[in-house]
């Protein structure tokens, strides 16, 4: 009996020892220090929004002395440059490389700007155009990539249906949909690509198969550089699943760890620091929620005046009026204790 128990309590303490480090080495953790990263880069932010202005210019520039094939893939590029950064301008220039596309003659290339903009067109939140989009496009003629971005398409587009419908049959349908997409993205893309481990990490999470989860994700981190946005993707998906482990310490780090990169990278589509913001105001640490959501709020307004502004309006006031709330609190503290000397 008492080695039984020996066995389960030697379990258990190493699962806490496996929850305490983390698989790629992070220990130590000193959040302070990150929010202090953080707020320094915030405040270097216009000069890195600048410096990728710079590698903006230079990028179209290039178009200048190319050739058709030359700039329909820098035109490709571009768009992918501003899909962080300017959610309009990647339409644009994903726009122009159909149209280019379409004049030469690339068909392949055709259907992979078109499945690229039907996704966003739904990523900046025009389902009607991304539904007309892919309505238009034969599947069994597109690349294996443009493939992929076209379930991806038709999975967000259901996906945002199914979060805003206020009738629950459609919910469900708008789900189900979903969910047959999904499938289909996940049989087309090459299994352990980024593509494919992005959208089976969250699967495994709600599936309660958090290991595994966490296995995928340190794989994807070991395929990105360090410090660069497609780092601080992944490292957004790490939060969610220490998140759910309910080590929030951890989940804090790399929730940190993918804003700062994010800023750093002068990505303006700020996903990070929202969740970040709203953390850190359910916690009642309301003035850096108030300054993070303000900073957010500016980014996704440039990044694109119909984006996400009915996602984070409802948060910036809450937050606002919790900061408010709490300066007011302050206040009369200060004006009570001043009576009180004064006696």
């Amino acid at each position: 009996m008492k080695r039984v128990f020996s066995f389960f309590l030697f379990s258990f303490l190493m699962s806490l020892v496996a929850l305490a480090q983390d698989p790629q080495g992070v220990k130590n953790i000193d959040l302070p220090d990150m929010y202090r990263q953080i707020d320094e880069a915030i405040s270097q932010s216009p000069h890195y929004i600048a410096d990728y202005e710079e590698k903006l210019r230079q990028a179209k520039q290039a178009l200048e002395t190319a050739d058709d094939e030359q700039r329909l893939m820098q035109l490709m590029e571009i768009s992918r440059m501003y899909e962080s950064f300017c959610g309009d301008s990647a339409q644009v220039y994903t726009e122009r490389a159909l149209e280019l596309a379409r004049q030469g003659g690339y068909n392949e290339i055709e259907g992979e700007c078109m499945a690229r903009l039907a996704y966003l067109c739904t990523f900046l939140g025009s389902q009607t155009e991304s539904l007309t989009l892919l309505g238009r496009m034969s599947p069994h003629a597109l690349s294996s990539e443009a493939l992929v971005t076209y379930y991806r398409a038709y999975m967000m587009v259901y996906s945002n249906l199914s979060s805003n419908t206020q009738l629950q049959q459609m919910r469900q349908e708008f789900g189900e949909l979903y969910a047959c997409y999904m499938d289909s993205l996940l049989a087309t893309a090459p299994e352990g690509s980024e593509m494919y481990c992005l959208h089976r990490e969250p699967q495994l999470v709600g599936e309660g198969r958090l290991e595994e989860a966490l296995k995928m994700n340190t794989q994807r981190l070991n395929m990105t550089t360090d410090g660069s946005h497609e780092n601080a993707i992944v490292c957004y998906s790490r939060y969610t699943i220490y998140r759910e482990m309910g080590d929030m310490d951890m989940a804090k780090y790399w929730l940190c760890k993918s804003a700062l990169d994010d800023v750093r990278n002068a990505v303006l589509d700020q996903m990070s620091l929202i969740a970040l913001a709203e953390l850190l105001d359910a916690e009642g640490d309301t003035e850096r929620a108030s300054r993070y959501i303000s900073f957010t709020w500016e980014c996704n307004r440039k990044y694109s005046p119909r984006m996400r502004s009915w996602q984070i309006a409802p948060l910036l006031t809450a937050i606002e009026d919790s900061y408010e709330a709490k300066i007011l609190h302050k206040s009369r503290i200060l004006t009570i204790w001043g009576g009180v000397v004064s006696l």
